[in-house]
């Protein structure tokens, strides 16, 4: 017999999403993470007009695009 399993996710609202991501001496403000938003480098969701997020899929958008890695010579 086949089980099929669903993964669920929490979605968060971006106060929650900067919460959940970054300590309060280095968090980002809320006009930084609209702009992450508005250039499409991190995934959200719209359910009508509320934009939530996927704390880890957020996460590894961010560690694609935002880390910086060093060359190797």
């Amino acid at each position: 017999m086949q089980t099929n399993t669903i993964q669920t996710a929490k979605l968060v609202d971006a106060n929650g999403l900067l919460e959940a991501l970054f300590d309060e001496t280095s968090r980002p403000s809320l006009r930084w993470l609209r702009q992450m938003q508005a250039q499409r480098k991190i995934p959200y969701v719209k359910i009508g007009h509320l934009v939530r997020f996927n704390v880890e899929e957020v996460q590894n958008a961010l560690n694609e695009t935002c880390t910086v890695r060093t060359r190797k010579h």
